[in-house]
Formats: structure tokens, sequence, C-alpha cells
């Protein structure tokens, strides 16, 4: 039986090999395995620090948005208070003379560039368009009337007509804005007007095309509400109406926008809203490798998206990153992160393969080097966290003392006082214009200097001043000193001396503001001169005026009392006549002296008229609390009296107590009401009405109301002259001196009458009285 021969060394070495190659193969797979996770880990790397940078960008970009926003709604503010001081001034002026508040328009457009057009837009109720449209025809415009685009003017609940048509020439789709345009139809605008007084503020509409001469322009209507006092709160008397230029907005708000840093488009965010501003960042000349490189991983510029008001309007602004901005947040540090984990996973790749044998060993590696890269990835991230905190940081604090050192600069040379600082050396540390133009030198020629060498002659003076200052601690204020300057020329200033601080209470510098009070100085010179100059021509023209007043008021009350004799004559022997010779008189002749005794009778009336106008101009004023209800009532019951077969409603309020003479308003009272009663002699059912209301704020008015024959308010200004009449005296009895006497009364109570009134529907008379 034969043994089996042994195997060679080579047959007992080859199932060694065939066993050693799935391990080699597996090693292969664990090594690319390493390699890939270390390119995902670089890559998820790569796309958190890109992450941060976007953010960065984005926070960037709702920073800048932000401020787009408020410079839109600053320079929206800057118009809207041109509608709020036109509407102050029609609150305060109810709007009543139509050339002064023309005046103030064109006053309030000029020198405007921004401004297209504004007007006033009263509230005309459907009741009162007729009332409306007569008013300024009397007021000077007799083709006034309010009109619509289309023809005949259809019905409304109420009318917003342009008053003036200031920026005539313009126009609005179908509608000419001219004098008596309705804009209460208008596309566009009804919403504003509405939306105005709901919120009681100013309202802006959606932007218009406007034409007008020089083209079509876009323009932003602003509206602003104007409610004056009335009985029961405060009723909407019209609309501050402007036309400002778009354009001109957006160019003032956006002009410090970088056009290479952001993308910025603007939207109507109203129902219907369109696009209102659109503007592309440029592409920069000198873009940077990390923008380009951006633009060839395809990724989109970081965007921000917010909503504003714009005077009660909202908008929404989208606001893209530019070139320049992506090139200030993009950095180096992802690709550097990239570069170093493909460095690392190529490095763990080569380390497991060339390991790969030692299990122990490749272990070990795997978990330091494992360890190794999330070190080093944290170490990264938070080193990226840091180097982008502190670059922002820099930056914000950097942009904020460069803002903040231009603003404290153009303040400090806007103002027109010479303030300068000093330390306790005397040196000059800081100088506005203002006093380095006083001394003949620029600011860059005295800051940092000694005052030794700006003003040699005067340095040891101001040089113990400041010393006084810095050892006492105390400032100087109110040093009145003549100051001579380079040029030769002495001024007037007054100083202030202000010493500061440290923490340590030790004084440390000195703050000088000086005031050239020279002018004033020589005001108050030719002043007090021109007062005592005045004081003594006031002396001799009152005296002068005195002496002719006394001499006037004796010769009418010598003529008053010589006409009373001729005519107590021309009356007795003409009825002597009569009644002695009456019956050889034809019936012509009776007539005539019939006339003749009217008229003697008449003129004794006038005489004894003007006697008491002139015993009222010489009266002597008494004041004292007066019951002006309890006059009336009593001037009513006499007139009753006098009267039984009248039947007048009469309807006396109770009204505050008056501080004036009790007989001379006693005299206005009987004058009024006497008017009153006797106006109203034609009207089917007469009333009288005596009340108070409050004007002009807290001034208390007092008027006798009447529903009698009126008069035209054309004639309103011959009312109270003496003699003056607007009927003739075969239609009411009177001599013309009534209204005269009350005017003279109410100016000697400082105060004012005046009358309001429409033919056949009656008149109203005011008066105030002075405290």
């Amino acid at each position: 039986m034969q043994t089996p021969a042994a195997p060679s060394p080579d047959a007992r070495a080859a199932p060694k090999k065939e066993a050693a190659r799935p391990k080699g193969g597996v090693q292969r797979h664990l090594a690319t395995a390493v390699f890939f996770t270390g390119l995902v880990l670089t890559a998820a790397g790569f796309i958190w620090c890109v992450g941060q940078e976007t953010a960065s960008t984005r926070a960037d970009l709702v920073h800048r948005g932000a401020s787009l926003a408020t410079a839109i709604q600053r320079e929206t503010g800057r118009r809207i208070e041109l509608l709020d001081a036109l509407g102050a001034y029609v609150e305060t002026t109810h709007a009543d003379n139509r050339g002064d508040l023309r005046l103030y328009l064109t006053s309030l457009v000029r020198d405007r560039g921004q401004l297209i057009a504004m007007d006033w837009v009263p509230r005309v109720p459907v009741e009162a368009l007729k009332a409306y449209e007569e008013k300024q025809w009397v007021g000077g415009v007799p083709d006034f009337h309010v009109h619509r685009a289309a023809d005949p003017l259809p019905a409304a609940p109420e009318y917003l007509p342009l008053q003036y048509g200031v920026g005539a020439g313009l126009r609005v789709d179908d509608v000419d804005l001219k004098p008596g345009s309705d804009l209460s139809a208008t596309p566009g605008l009804s919403i504003a007007f509405e939306a105005a007084r709901t919120r009681r503020g100013a309202t802006a509409a959606a932007p218009l095309a406007v034409t007008r001469a020089d083209g079509i322009h876009r323009a932003l209507p602003i509206v602003s509400p104007v409610f004056v006092a009335s009985d029961g709160g405060s009723t909407l008397a019209g609309y501050a109406f402007g036309l400002f230029d778009l354009e001109d907005i957006l160019r003032l708000a956006f002009a410090q926008a970088d056009r290479e840093t952001v993308s910025v488009e603007l939207r109507d965010g109203a129902p219907g809203g369109g696009p209102v501003f659109s503007q592309k960042a440029l592409q920069g000349e000198d873009d940077t490798v990390l923008v380009t490189l951006w633009r060839v991983l395809g990724v989109p510029p970081p965007a921000s998206s917010s909503d504003f008001d714009v005077a009660g309007r909202q908008w929404s602004m989208v606001v893209t990153a530019g070139p320049r901005l992506l090139s200030e947040h993009l950095t180096w540090i992802p690709w550097f992160a990239a570069l170093a984990g493909l460095m690392v996973s190529v490095a763990m790749a080569t380390t497991v393969s060339g390991y790969a044998h030692r299990g122990e060993g490749l272990a070990s590696a795997r978990r330091r080097l494992s360890t190794e890269r999330r070190d080093y990835m944290e170490k990264v991230s938070s080193l990226t966290d840091e180097l982008e905190r502190e670059r922002l940081d820099r930056r914000r604090t950097e942009e904020s003392l460069f803002r903040e050192k231009q603003q404290f600069r153009l303040m400090f040379n806007s103002v027109p006082a010479m303030i300068c600082y000093k330390d306790t050396k005397n040196r000059f540390l800081l100088v506005n214009e203002a006093a380095a133009s006083s001394m003949g030198r620029t600011v860059d020629d005295m800051e940092g200097k000694p005052c030794s060498e700006i003003i040699p002659a005067r340095a040891y003076e101001l040089y113990r001043d400041d010393l006084e200052i810095v050892q006492s601690g105390k400032p100087k204020l109110g040093l009145i000193e003549e100051t001579e300057l380079p040029s030769g020329k002495s001024i007037w200033t007054r100083t202030d001396k202000l010493p500061e601080y440290d923490a340590m209470g030790r004084v440390v510098g000195i703050l000088v503001f000086s005031q050239d009070i020279t002018e004033h100085r020589q005001a108050e010179a030719e002043i007090r001169r021109l007062n005592e100059e005045l004081e003594q021509r006031v002396g001799v023209r009152t005296a002068e005026l005195r002496a002719a007043n006394q001499e006037l008021e004796s010769f009418a009350y010598s003529v008053s009392h010589d006409l009373r004799t001729p005519l107590r004559t021309i009356d007795g022997f003409s009825k002597l006549v009569i009644e002695e010779h009456g019956h050889e008189l034809s019936q012509p002749a009776h007539e005539y002296l019939a006339r003749l005794r009217n008229a003697a009778q008449r003129m004794g009336h006038l005489i004894d008229d003007l006697l008491k106008l002139t015993r009222v101009s010489r009266a002597e004023l008494r004041r004292e609390q007066v019951d002006l209800s309890a006059m009336a009532r009593q001037v009513i019951d006499d007139l009753k009296s006098t009267s039984r077969d009248r039947h007048v409603a009469v309807v006396i309020e109770a009204t505050p107590f008056a501080s004036g003479d009790p007989v001379l308003l006693l005299n206005v009272v009987e004058n009024l009401l006497s008017n009153a009663w006797k106006f109203t002699a034609r009207s089917r059912e007469p009333r009288i009405e005596f009340g108070s209301k409050t004007v002009s704020g807290d001034r208390t008015a007092f008027y006798v109301r009447d529903n009698g024959v009126g008069f035209d308010m054309v004639y309103a200004d011959k009312l109270f002259g003496a003699f003056q009449r607007l009927h003739s005296h075969g239609e009411f009895e009177g001599s013309g001196i009534g209204l005269a006497t009350v005017q003279l009364i109410i100016r000697r109570h400082a105060g004012e009458v005046w009358a309001e009134s429409v033919p056949d529907q009656g008149a109203t008379f005011y008066f105030t009285l002075g405290s």
C-alpha cells in the first residue's frame, strides 16, 4: 500500500494566497468607503459654510431693505408736511378769503420741482352744491361750476371739487384738473378720499400717469383730511390734495443706494396694484474670483422681501444681492474647508489602504482619524463663525463710527455760532467752520495748535480765564466782550465757557460757545432811539388828536343843537298854515306841506340819532358783568307792548355773562332786536332768535337771527356806515345810524361785529366783546 506523497511547499502556500485575496478586497472597499465618506462630509461642510455666508448676506439685505423703506417713508412724510401746512391754514382761516388761500397755495408750490400740483378740495354735500357755486361767483369766479368727465353732472351724495386748480393744465385719464373738477368719481382717487376720512390721516392712492405740457409724469396722489370744530365735535371740511413726482421721491430715497450692491423691485401691495419701481444691479467690471465661482456653481443670489406702509398704503419691496454685496460677504473659507476635507479624505483612504493588514492598528487609526477629522471640522466651523462675526462686527462698527463722525462734523459746522474745544493746555482740539472763519483761518490750520500761535495778542488773557475754570470747576456764562478780528473789524460777542469732567471729576477740557451779537446790540440801540422818538411823536399826536376830537365833538353838538331851531320853525309854521289857512289851499298844497313837515321831523330824528352817536363816543366805559339774555327779554317785551297786533315767535337762549358797560350794551341789543322786529314785518311766520356760540377757539359770539327780508352780502361792507341804508324809506323807516352806533360800541369794547344774510331768507348779526 502506497502512502500519499507530502504536499510540496508551493502546494502549502497556494491555499494561503487564495485565502488572502478576499481580505485584500475588503480592505480596498473599506478604503473606498472611507474616501467617499470624507467627500460627503467635505461637501456637507462646504454647503454649511456657503449657507453661513448666504445667511450673512440675507441679513445685510434685510438691513438695507429696511433703510430704503425708511427713506421712502421719510421722503413721503416731507410731502405730507406740505399738505398738513395747507390743512392747518384752512382749519385756521376756514378758507373764507379766496385770494389769500390762492396766494398761500402758490407760495407752497413755488420752487418745489417734486410737487406737480396741490389744491384745496372742499367737501360739498349735494344739497349745498348750488350755494357753493354761487359763493364762488360772488368771490370773483363768475364761470365757476362743479363738473365731472361726463356732463351733465350726475347725482351724488357729495362732491369733492378742486377749489383753485393750482397746477392747471394737468390731465389724469379723462379728467382735466381745473377749478371745479369733481374728484369724487376719479378712478383711483375716490378710494383714497374715503380711506383718508376713515383713518383721519394722510392717505396715498395708486400712482397715476399725469399729462402736462412737458410730457407724461408718474405722480403719487396723497390726500389729507381737514376736520374743523363744530357744535357736535368735529366736521370734515375737505381735503388737502397733492400730486407729487414719484420719480423724484424714489430718486431722493435711493440716492445713497449703490447700483452694483443690490437690485430693488417695488410693487403697490393694494388689490389690483402694479409695479412701482425696478432697478437691476449693474455687473461690476472688477468682479472677484469668488463671485465668478458663485455664478459658475449656479447658486441664485440671496434676496429679501418686506412690506411697509406709505401714507396708509401697503407697498412691497424685494431686494436682491448684487456683485459688490456678494464680494463683501463671500470668503475663501468654504473652499479652504473643501480642499482640507479632500486632502484629509485622501490621507484617510491611503492610511486605511496602507495599514489594512493591521487589524487592531487599523481600527485604532480609524477611530483616531475620525476623532481628528471631527475635531478639525468643529474647529473649522468655530473658526468660520468667529471670523464671520468679527468681520461683521468690525464692519458695522466702522460704518457706525464713520456715520457718527460725519453727522457730528456736519452738525458741528452747520451751527452759525463759533464753537471750539480746548484742553487744559490751551490747545484747540476741535473747531467749527464759523470759529475758524472768524479768525481768518481754516479748521485744519487751527485744530491741534495752541492759542498762543492762533491769537498771540489775547493768548494770556484767554489762558487766565481757562485756568480759573480748571481750578474752580465752574463755568463762565454770558461773557459780553468786544473782540477785534484779524481783519481789523471789531465785533461784540456773547461767550459761554463750560468745563468737561472725567470720571474722577477733574476738568479735562473747556467747551467755548460764542455768538456774534453785534447786529443785536446795534438793533437794540436803534430800537431805543426809535422808541424815544416814537414816544415823543405819540405824545404830540395824542395831544393833537385829543384836541381835534374835542373840537369835532363840540362842533357836532353845536351844529345839531343849532339845527333844531330852524327845523322846529319850519314844522311849526307849516302846521299853522294847514290849521289856519287849510281851507284856502288846494289838495296839492296840502300834500306839499305834509311832505315838508315829514322831512323836517325826519331831519329832527337824524339829529337826535347823531347826538346819540356823539354821546356814545364820549361816554365813559364802565365794565361789569352783564346778562345780555335778560336785556334781550326786556327789549322784546317793550317791542311787543308797542305792537300788540303783531305775533312774532321769539327764542332767547341763556347766554354766558358778558363783560362790558350795561348802558352801551343795552343800546346794542335794542338796535339789533329793533332791526329784526322791523325787517320781519312782511314775513308770513316771523321768528327772532337771540343766543351765543363759540367761534375761533374759545371766543364767545352773541347773535341776533331773524327770517326777514335779509340783504345781499355784496353790500355787507356798507352795512355799518353812518346814514348807509340798504332799503328805501318807503319800504322801511330808519335813519341809518343804528348799526353805526352798534359798531362804535362794540369797537370800544375791543370786539368785532359782522353779519351774514341771504336775500328773502333773513339775516344774522354776530358780535364779540373783548376782555
